[in-house]
């Protein structure tokens, strides 16, 4: 698939107002997050609509979160203030994302698998530089 084509498709998963994969964490963020630092600035890339990015904010870390997912993100934005917590959500197409020059603790990617070998070698070329 193009980009245009993968906003697309996104955008029509992430349409209906119910939670394509429910509110709660992913289920080995959730067993593993204590391996964090607490208060770590954290990046979730591809984090669709925000349930991991808003785990990790109840947890009290600084979360930047992206997705290429216009509806997503407006999602998670609502998830979070349902919660009580403060996300920085970014509307990110990663096959031509310059990766922000700021530090990260940490980089979660947990909905990743879309991408093929040319975009995830990228993307963990980015998650290396900050993570």
């Amino acid at each position: 698939m193009t980009e245009p084509d993968q906003a697309t498709f996104w955008n029509e998963r992430y349409a209906s107002e119910k939670y394509l994969f429910g509110t709660q964490p992913n289920a080995f963020l959730a067993r593993e997050a204590h391996r964090l630092t607490p208060g770590s600035k954290i990046l979730a890339i591809a984090d669709g609509e925000g349930r991991n990015s808003v785990f990790l904010a109840q947890h009290g870390h600084d979360v930047v979160a992206t997705d290429i997912s216009e509806l997503a993100i407006n999602k998670a934005r609502s998830l979070a203030k349902r919660r009580g917590v403060a996300v920085e959500y970014r509307l990110v197409d990663l096959t031509g994302w310059d990766w922000p020059e700021e530090t990260f603790d940490a980089v979660i990617g947990i909905f990743i698998q879309f991408a093929g070998p040319a975009l995830r070698t990228r993307m963990l070329g980015g998650c290396r530089r900050h993570g």
